[in-house]
């Protein structure tokens, strides 16, 4: 999936309707960040806390400092119960 087509689905608000559209939506974004970003930064002070670098068609921009230990991996997400 490319940034432009999970911008897209975010842009769509049907596609928020109901509580397992949101885990649908996580499913699709951690998939996203584990195959398709172009780097991940990991603050040198704070080590919980990783930058996403995006591909080209994110402009190779770096997003707001993401506490890890709030997420979890696409893996644990597939194991988890909803």
């Amino acid at each position: 999936m490319k940034l432009s087509q999970l911008l897209e689905y975010v842009r769509n608000k049907t596609n928020f309707s109901a509580l397992e559209n949101y885990a649908a939506f996580c499913e699709k974004y951690l998939s996203f960040i584990y195959d398709s970003l172009q780097a991940v930064i990991v603050s040198q002070n704070e080590t919980q806390y990783r930058f996403f670098q995006y591909k080209k068609d994110g402009n190779f921009n770096v997003t707001r400092p993401i506490n890890s230990g709030l997420m979890i991996s696409i893996d644990e997400f597939h194991t988890s119960k909803f």
